[in-house]
């Protein structure tokens, strides 16, 4: 199998010079291992803990400055300069679409290749609101995609982000996380709607926030790949996130395990996210 792979889904955190206010603020997460989270780490320590040659990385946003979010990707280009990468930075997905526009005029940023903004739990009412399609025919007309991150048993959530795909088949929407699971079959269903639609993609990552046993996590990946196809779904670590359960070694061993083919295993650990993510 090949050794070399991509991580489409890493967060770096500057915790002196960046605000992360959801990770350092009053309220941080309840998350185990939390400590182990917020140190700081270089792409050169990433590279060394994996156990296949890291070719390159994504990094989604993480909180680095909300109401300047180029300053995250100004740090990054200081910070990733021994790797390639892109980056997902962040905008609000609802805001007015002047708003939009100018955030997006604001990111200009060479490494630039899509935004996230979180919707999950009561805040994907906002995917639902009349800017929202504006904003995502913006983001294809300046060949960004949309990380999409909340949870897809939410049939209204995904119905609409369906109808915005079906009317922009210009636009790239890559679904973070497994889209979340706690209901096997309600899952299964939005996994089926939503890979009808060719402009989506769907990262294996985020098993930390799932209570699926381990030997369900094979019945996860095969679904997706019989769905959404070989060429639509990445491995991707979630790290520092994923260190909630286990280490970043460890999750690239176990997503290895979940492939018997090594073709398989090229598509769903490199080639995808390379083209997914523009990688050169």
């Amino acid at each position: 199998m090949s050794d070399k792979i991509i991580d489409p889904h890493v967060h770096f955190f500057n915790l002196t010079e960046g605000q992360y206010t959801w990770l350092q603020g009053s309220n941080p997460p309840p998350w185990p291992n939390l400590d182990k989270i917020k140190k700081q780490i270089t792409s050169s320590e990433l590279k060394a803990a994996c156990p296949f040659q890291l070719e390159a990385l994504v990094h989604i946003e993480a909180g680095f400055d909300n109401q300047a979010p180029v300053n995250e990707l100004n740090w990054l280009a200081t910070h990733l300069n021994d790797i390639p990468y892109r980056a997902i930075s962040y905008s609000s997905i609802d805001a007015p679409s002047k708003h939009f526009e100018a955030s997006l005029n604001e990111l200009d940023h060479p490494s630039l290749v899509g935004i996230r903004d979180i919707t999950e739990g009561d805040e994907a009412k906002r995917l639902l609101t009349p800017h929202c399609q504006d904003n995502l025919a913006m983001l294809a007309g300046e060949n960004l995609h949309f990380e999409a991150q909340f949870e897809i048993e939410n049939m209204q959530a995904t119905e609409q982000l369906i109808k915005y795909c079906t009317a922009l088949p210009s636009l790239r929407v890559v679904i973070n996380h497994l889209g979340f699971i706690s209901d096997e079959q309600r899952w299964l269903e939005a996994i089926i709607k939503l890979s009808r639609c060719d402009n989506i993609a769907i990262k294996f990552s985020g098993l930390e926030f799932t209570q699926i046993a381990v030997n369900k996590h094979l019945w996860l990946v095969n679904n997706l790949v019989k769905y959404f196809g070989e060429h639509r779904v990445m491995f991707a670590s979630n790290f520092p996130v994923c260190q909630m359960n286990t280490s970043y070694t460890n999750c690239w061993k176990h997503y290895h395990s979940l492939c018997s083919q090594s073709s398989l295993w090229h598509k769903l650990s490199y080639k995808n996210a390379r083209e997914i993510y523009l990688i050169a």
